[in-house]
């Protein structure tokens, strides 16, 4: 017991250098988190995420503002389960994982890609739902911020680090997940579904991409005990944010 303590105390050391850009970024959604959950006013906080919002009527006025503002802070709307799975499991564990297995710009363009370009697709449908009619006019000012999109991309990445039999599985839960808070207009899922599904794809391909790259020998499975050991326990995070938790 205390042998598997002290190891593990060693591996939580030995994290922001093993997965610095993950380190770093735990680091900006818990003190986002903290400021804008806890510290700044309800009314400040309320203009400051509707400002970075990525709805149709912020893409349109001030795109980068809206994508790297919606990144960088945390959920202060959603559950603590939502949270832990999106940052602590998602960022923290999937993303470190990533890190240390391709390398520090290839799993921050995975998680980047997942985030901008799934907000991207889903612009794309939102416009064309709410010009049909299936989609409220008023969903083009919804309130959608958060880094759940990233998250998404970097837990469906790691498919193909895992043991082949685990590999469908898992990119099966990737794309069936975000359906478990579904909301449906007629035939067509809630932009929220949407985003974490374009997520999720552009994850799984970013990932077989990146990894099929690897030198000979170099790209073995990883096992179930592999996935975490070093990653440390979620950061505290403020519950938050429009979108549905993937």
């Amino acid at each position: 017991m205390t042998r598997n303590l002290a190891s593990r105390l060693r591996g939580l050391a030995r994290y922001p250098r093993r997965s610095p850009a993950t380190f770093v970024v735990l680091i900006l959604l818990a003190i986002n988190g903290i400021v804008v959950g806890g510290l700044m006013s309800e009314p400040a906080a309320d203009r400051l995420l509707e400002d970075i919002s990525t709805n149709l009527d912020n893409l349109d006025h001030h795109p980068f503002r809206a994508m790297a503002g919606s990144l960088l802070v945390a959920d202060v709307h959603g559950t603590v389960f939502g949270n832990v799975t999106t940052i602590g499991f998602g960022i923290g564990v999937c993303m470190a994982v990533l890190e240390r297995r391709i390398g520090t710009v290839r799993a921050v363009g995975v998680t980047l890609l997942g985030h901008v370009g799934a907000t991207l697709l889903t612009a794309v449908v939102l416009i064309a739902a709410i010009h049909a009619g299936t989609y409220p006019e008023e969903t083009r000012y919804t309130l959608d911020y958060g880094v759940s999109y990233a998250s998404m991309a970097a837990i469906a990445a790691v498919t193909p680090l895992l043991p082949g039999p685990l590999r469908p599985l898992w990119a099966l839960g990737c794309l069936l997940y975000p359906f478990s808070s579904v909301q449906w207009y007629g035939d067509l899922p809630d932009f929220t579904t949407i985003g974490h599904v374009s997520a999720a794809l552009i994850g799984l391909g970013a990932g077989f991409l990146f990894t099929g790259r690897w030198r000979p020998g170099s790209g073995r499975p990883l096992s179930r005990t592999t996935l975490a050991p070093t990653a440390p326990d979620p950061l505290p995070e403020i519950a938050g944010n429009g979108r549905a938790e993937p």
